[in-house]
Order: structure tokens, then C-alpha cells, then sequence
């Protein structure tokens, strides 16, 4: 009998594992895009613990793009003031990142994206509703397209 490989797991499903283990969207998104080389810590996703709900629920900037843009710092970011050439690598990777986000759900901010004001006292089907039908989907969007992103920058420096 023949055992079969697995099929490999994508990042976006990883992500969603995370994010419906109950890390929030930019957590999920820090866990399945940090390096896994020794450059963090063991628990990355404490760095984006307050981001989630478009920064600590304020509704701005999706919590999916705050979490793509500490993936990118993590895997490009500079370590001295003085490194601009990786300050403007990360910033280029992040900006496709967003511009991407952007043109395939229409905006970045989290109260637009999903409806909702998270500092109000929501139902919790509304708020069910909105995290399996909506976030789900930009944490994968996000995770696959910020994976892509780091992915083509890495190859281009080699």
C-alpha cells in the first residue's frame, strides 16, 4: 500500500488556523510569516497582540496589514539607522502588499472591511458572522500576498 504525501499546508490556511485558534487577525498573520531562522522570538505574535480590530478596535488599518507589515520588518527590516537600502526594501514589499489589499477589497480600514465598531457592544452572531465571513478571508488574502511579497524580495537579493 502506498502512502501519499500530505498535501503541503498554504500560508493563507495556516494563517486562518491561527487567526480561528483565537489569535487576532495580525497575530495570525506575525505566527505564520515570522522567520523561523532564530531572528525572533519564540512567540512573535505577542508584537501584534494590541493591533488587532484595526489597532486595539479602533477600526483604522485592518490588522491583517499591520500584521503582513512586522512579517516584513522581521525578514527585511534593517537592524541599523543607517541600512536604507533595507528600509526601502521593506517599505516596497509592504506598499505592494497594501496596494494589492487594497484594490482586491476596496480599502484597508477595518471598519469599512468588516462593518462593525468594535468598541460597541455588538451581538456576538454579528460579531461570529464577521469574523468567519469576512476577516477569514483577509487574513488569508493577506497572509498568501505578504508570503508572495517576501518570497520575490528574498529571490532578488540572492
Amino acid at each position: 500500500m502506498q502512502t501519499m504525501n500530505p498535501r503541503p499546508r498554504r500560508t493563507g490556511d495556516v494563517a486562518v488556523e491561527h487567526f480561528e485558534r483565537g489569535y487576532n487577525c495580525a497575530e495570525a498573520i506575525v505566527l505564520v510569516l515570522a522567520p523561523k531562522d532564530g531572528r525572533t522570538p519564540a512567540d512573535p505574535q505577542r508584537a501584534a497582540t494590541a493591533l488587532g480590530g484595526g489597532i486595539a478596535r479602533a477600526g483604522l488599518v485592518c490588522g491583517c496589514l499591520s500584521g503582513a507589515a512586522i512579517a516584513v520588518g522581521l525578514h527585511m527590516g534593517r537592524t541599523r539607522p543607517d541600512d536604507k537600502e533595507s528600509k526601502e526594501r521593506a517599505y516596497r514589499v509592504m506598499a505592494s502588499v497594501v496596494r494589492r489589499f487594497e484594490a482586491r477589497f476596496g480599502t484597508t480600514e477595518c471598519r469599512k472591511l468588516t462593518g462593525l465598531d468594535f468598541n460597541l457592544e455588538n451581538p456576538q452572531a454579528e460579531r461570529d458572522l464577521v469574523h468567519s465571513e469576512i476577516c477569514t478571508k483577509l487574513v488569508r488574502f493577506a497572509a498568501e500576498t505578504a508570503a508572495e511579497e517576501i518570497a520575490a524580495a528574498e529571490a532578488e537579493k540572492e
